[in-house]
């Protein structure tokens, strides 16, 4: 049984999220900065990177299912059960590489929650502000037969006789 792909991998992947995340704070900066430019060109990298991941996360698993196969491991083995049947030197590697993986992938997702954090935040301010500027906007609307209709920022008639 060889491990080699495995670990290679591994380090790609683990390569790949650190590379997201850095983008992902760039991302961040540029919301922050409000310059869409660079949002814009942020999102093409993150496109492109998030792509490269998923083609090496299948890779990955159908490298580690012959692994687990090669091994006489179930379909349903944990990645520690595989571990544990190579030898000695190699699992010490094998499993900094996982672990090295589940840090990346935990950064990035940090970062996200960050960002989604802070838009969220910012949207939820702006509808306030906006609900208070433009209180004929906010909540139900009805129509003059009493049905409730959605606001659609059109003029409203509040006196007929000017």
């Amino acid at each position: 049984m060889d491990v080699r792909e495995v670990k290679r991998i591994l380090a790609e992947e683990s390569g790949l999220f650190l590379e997201f995340g850095q983008l992902e704070r760039e991302l961040q900066d540029a919301i922050i900065a409000r310059d869409w430019a660079a949002m814009d060109a942020v999102v093409a990298g993150l496109d492109v990177i998030g792509r490269r991941i998923v083609t090496v996360e299948q890779r990955r698993s159908e490298v580690v299912a012959e692994v687990r196969r090669a091994a006489g491991l179930p379909a349903d083995a944990t990645f520690g059960e595989l571990a544990s049947r190579v030898p000695e030197q190699e699992r010490a590697e094998l499993g900094r590489l996982h672990r090295s993986l589940q840090i990346s992938v935990l950064r990035v997702r940090s970062i996200t929650g960050g960002i989604d954090s802070y838009v969220r935040s910012s949207l939820r301010s702006a509808d306030t502000v906006l609900g208070e500027v433009f209180p004929d906007q906010k909540g139900t609307i009805y129509s003059r037969r009493g049905g409730a209709s959605r606001p659609d920022r059109r003029a409203m008639v509040l006196d007929r006789r000017l």
